[in-house]
């Protein structure tokens, strides 16, 4: 094939090494050496085969892809091993070969072809196969091993070739890569023919070669004093260098500092960063400010010092600051002229009067994008260098985490308050989620949907906003939503492209016209499943960050939580409302039959009473005895079981009154158990009057039951504990065994036979019940013999209690 030649472009630096620096295992500046031009002349200094190879394989590769001719010189390596190297790297050699691309030469047929070496002639034969090679090919490209020079020609010669390579090449359209070993050269040659050549290859590294000689230098009159200024040039640039590199490394160990402060908060962080870039970078003001382009806003967030018009809260136009030319186009903008880097009507440079400027765009998950700058009202006469863009766009980073570390702080403190406040109920905290997550990922509209797979069945339960088909109860197969992902394992699914992602005829994408979606499946226990999703009709220019789909996860575990605990709560109210039915209906109807044996023993005792033996008066008495405590009994669990569902509303109850009414309805017992009961004053609390009658009747009545030998001596106060109140009745009676402090709230569990002291054994229980209806709770504190104290904890008036049911 006959390649036609285009010669738009000499050969040079760029096009040896394009290939080598696309190679992770390469590295170095690629600048050209000062005061001269003649960058198409590489040496390789390698101390392997493998080294040798992996340089010289990409080099001839791209030269045969860049349509050049291209020469193989060998002498050590096999050239078998050239043509293999090649074919890996997916070359037709072969084809290469017949066209007379590819060539394979040794030094005997090329360098040495007149049986000895002499430099004039060999650069003769490299121009007449440049020129010829030119005529056909965008170029010619020569790689040689130069071991053969080891054997057949003295330093001398050796370096007037390479010298003279320089020059040809400088004027054709030739690029030459002459590899040596340094394994075999010694370092005597190889120092002389390092000075040859303007760049060099060494252990991966593409260097300047600041020995590097031009060939006039090497032939005029001159070189002696020509070298001299080159050491001393070197010796004050490794100095200056060296400088600079210790300069760099203590702002970069000041910077480290600064951020690795964990005492510091970020504002003081940055003020500090503002006046370590300041120093480094010779300006006056250093400042962050939020930025938004498809509004035009710039917002001045944090500044370093007073300034005249740079202060926190300042605002203009995008297009009126340095900045503009940062956000969304480069990492990094310098401005040291303003007029011929186009900011000449800038209100910056007009008004302001700022001159200079070098500052970074931070782009974060969510909230406003910002900039982070410096600034002076002096103009830089030298610019700024790279390595002053690259410290300010490593400022930046460190900004940009904290940021987005910050700002999913403060996200994440936002739901632990809605999750935490204890008077919202939950389809209220659910739409302050959505909410927050709609903020969070900048979508439009969050859903939770109850799903089916084996139905195929999409309902949706709760939505924020107003979408005429997302409203609850909108039921739609679960198909052609994008929560089939959710549904089907993925953990947290995405949309960004639903095209590609195969939603292209799915109702979602069809007719609702969603772009995007973030949604995770909810597996409950005990009820259907759920997604929990966010979307929006806006398409989204990036996929979700990882520190995005955490929170969505997050939220979601919550969504879980509530929904599992009203499926439960759901359950156990539906259990407890049987229950309560149940024990209504079977204590009621026990009441009949007991009162037909009551009767009945009754009517036995009037007719034949004066008939009875002892032993049989004896047995009736006991029938009766026991009859009316099974109806005190009944009577007990039919209180015990209205305590819910038969209580009365709750109201502002002044527990006085409360106190007084008990007082006067065990007046009797109070009068002939010699008690004494003393009462501080009590609180008012939210709460069913009635009920709480029964509570202190029930303590009290037990107080003084419980008394042992001695008067009863019973004690009553209040306590303030948060926002509940504790109201405690103390006595000096038996007391209570501390194991059996739970025990004695149990339904019909006594600790005391019926002969020692009356009783159902239903009493406590009873009071533990009402003070749950409450919100509230009952405990004792006693030792046998100590007395008990028990206290009944109510939440105050205008505190959170739970609605009577």
């Amino acid at each position: 094939m006959i390649h036609s030649p285009n010669h738009a472009d000499d050969l040079g630096l760029e096009d040896g090494l394009e290939a080598l620096r696309a190679g992770s295992e390469f590295s170095g500046p690629i600048d050209p050496a000062d005061e001269h031009d003649s960058y198409d002349h590489l040496a390789l200094v390698h101390e392997s085969r493998t080294e040798q190879l992996s340089t010289v394989i990409p080099f001839v590769e791209r030269g045969l892809e860049r349509g050049e001719r291209c020469v193989y010189v060998a002498d050590e390596t096999e050239p078998t091993a050239i043509l293999e190297g090649l074919r890996d790297a997916g070359v037709d050699v072969d084809a290469a070969l017949d066209s007379g691309a590819l060539a394979i030469h040794t030094a005997a047929d090329s360098f040495l072809r007149n049986g000895s070496f002499d430099p004039d002639d060999a650069i003769a034969v490299l121009e007449d196969a440049i020129a010829n090679a030119t005529e056909e090919y965008d170029g010619f490209r020569i790689v040689s091993e130069m071991s053969w020079a080891l054997r057949d020609a003295s330093v001398e010669a050796l370096v007037e070739y390479e010298s003279k390579l320089n020059r040809l090449l400088l004027d054709d359209n030739g690029i030459a890569l002459c590899q040596y070993d340094r394994q075999r050269f010694p370092p005597s040659v190889l120092r002389e023919v390092i000075e040859t050549h303007p760049h060099l290859i060494y252990d991966g590294t593409v260097c300047q070669n600041f020995y590097y000689t031009p060939p006039a230098e090497v032939f005029g009159p001159d070189e002696p004093e020509r070298e001299l200024d080159r050491m001393m040039g070197t010796l004050v640039d490794r100095t200056e260098a060296r400088a600079e590199l210790g300069k760099r490394r203590r702002f970069l160990e000041r910077q480290n500092e600064i951020t690795a402060d964990p005492d510091a908060s970020f504002g003081e962080q940055l003020q500090r960063l503002f006046d370590l870039g300041c120093e480094r970078f010779g300006l006056e003001l250093g400042a962050m400010a939020r930025v938004d382009a498809e509004r035009d806003r710039f917002e001045v967030e944090y500044a370093s010092e007073d300034h005249e018009y740079l202060e926190p809260g300042v605002e203009l136009p995008l297009s009126e600051t340095f900045c503009a030319g940062t956000v969304g186009v480069e990492p990094s903008e310098c401005v040291d002229d303003p007029e011929s880097d186009g900011y000449g009507d800038a209100v910056v440079y007009e008004e302001f009067g700022l001159q200079s400027y070098l500052g970074t765009y931070v782009e974060t998950d969510a909230g406003a994008d910002r900039t982070f700058f410096f600034v002076s009202s002096d103009r830089r006469a030298d610019g700024f260098t790279d390595e002053e863009e690259a410290f300010t766009r490593l400022m930046g980073q460190w900004v940009e985490g904290q940021l987005e570390q910050l700002q999913r702080e403060e996200y994440e403190r936002a739901l632990y308050e809605i999750a935490a406040d204890p008077d919202e109920p939950f389809d209220e905290k659910l739409q302050r989620v959505f909410d927050l997550g709609c903020e969070r990922f900048d979508l439009e509209l969050g859903g939770v949907a109850r799903i089916d797979l084996s139905t195929d069945t999409f309902e949706v339960e709760a939505a924020s906003g107003d979408h005429e088909r997302l409203d609850p109860g909108t039921q739609t197969p679960l198909s052609e939503t994008y929560c089939r992902l959710a549904a089907n394992g993925e953990r947290t699914a995405e949309v960004t492209d639903p095209e590609r992602a195969g939603f292209e005829d799915s109702l979602a994408y069809r007719e609702l016209g969603f772009e995007s979606y973030l949604g995770t499946r909810i597996e409950l226990e005990n009820g259907p499943d759920r997604t929990f999703f966010f979307v929006s009709s806006e398409s989204r220019d990036r996929p979700f960050s990882d520190a995005e789909r955490t929170f969505h996860h997050l939220m979601a575990q919550w969504v879980a939580y509530e929904l599992e605990y009203e499926e439960r709560e759901r359950a156990l109210q539906a259990s407890n409302e049987r229950l309560e039915q149940f024990a209504y209906a079977a204590s009621h109807d026990l009441q009949e039959p007991l009162r037909m044996i009551t009767s009945y023993l009754q009517l036995l005792d009037r007719r034949y009473g004066d008939d009875l033996d002892e032993d049989a008066e004896e047995f009736l008495a006991y029938a009766v005895d026991g009859a009316d405590r099974m109806r005190d009994m009944i009577e007990g669990l039919l209180a015990y079981s209205r305590v819910e569902a038969q209580g009365d509303p709750f109201e502002s109850t002044d527990l006085n009154a409360v106190l007084d009414d008990v007082r006067e309805d065990l007046q009797l017992a109070i009068e002939e158990s010699d008690a004494e009961i003393t009462v501080e004053e009590l609180p008012r609390v939210d709460g069913d009057p009635d009920q709480l009658r029964q509570v202190f009747q029930n303590l009290l009545d037990n107080a003084i039951t419980y008394s042992g030998d001695d008067s009863p001596r019973i004690h009553v106060d209040a306590r303030r504990r948060g926002e509940r109140w504790v109201v405690s009745v103390h006595d000096e009676g038996i007391g209570i065994e501390s194991e059996n402090s739970e025990r004695v709230f149990s339904v019909f569990d006594r600790l005391h036979s019926h002969e020692q002291y009356e009783g159902t054994g239903i009493g406590l229980a009873l009071c533990e019940r009402i003070a749950e209806r409450h919100g509230g709770e009952i405990w004792v504190d006693s030792e046998p013999g100590e007395g008990a104290t028990f206290s009944l904890a109510l939440p105050a008036v205008g505190e959170s209690t739970p609605p009577s049911r």
